[in-house]
């Protein structure tokens, strides 16, 4: 995303990688290898195109926490 920003989790010992990809506000893309529990929610939160406030700056810092910030972005809205 052109002047987006990327939250990224390389894990080499355990072959997995996650990379968020925001818009502002918004999670916009992702690429994900060995990451496979919470596929549907990623999805939900980058086509629901809710916007993430708050749990953005914590994906930020910890891209797992998807589940989180879905059900605190997608459910409670």
């Amino acid at each position: 995303v052109d002047n987006g920003e990327q939250a990224v989790l390389l894990d080499r010992e355990n072959y997995r990688y996650l990379r968020l990809e925001f818009d502002g506000d918004y999670l916009v893309g992702a690429s994900s290898l060995g990451h496979t529990q919470h596929i549907g929610v990623l999805r939900g939160l980058i086509r629901s195109r809710v916007p993430l406030g708050e749990w953005k700056k914590r994906l930020m810092k910890d891209p797992t926490r998807l589940m989180e910030a879905y059900l605190g972005c997608v459910v409670s809205a």
